[in-house]
């Protein structure tokens, strides 16, 4: 389960891992709070790859398949 991320500068998604057993509301609240690994400044997404918190756009719940 994943997290749909717009970041700047790029088009098409980006995808943020939900870990298991967490919600996908749950994980959403912990980014826009800044708990957990979103206090620090560069955040992972599911691809490995680190990115700037300020340069995500968009941060939502990704639809179910």
């Amino acid at each position: 389960m994943t997290l749909t991320v717009r970041v700047t500068g790029r088009d098409g998604e980006d995808h943020i891992a939900v870990p298991d057993g967490t919600s996908q509301r749950d994980e959403l609240a912990r980014f826009l709070n800044r708990q957990g690994p979103y206090a620090q400044m560069w955040i992972r997404l599911a691809s490995g790859e680190y990115v700037r918190y300020e340069h995500i756009l968009s941060v939502s719940e990704t639809a179910d398949s």
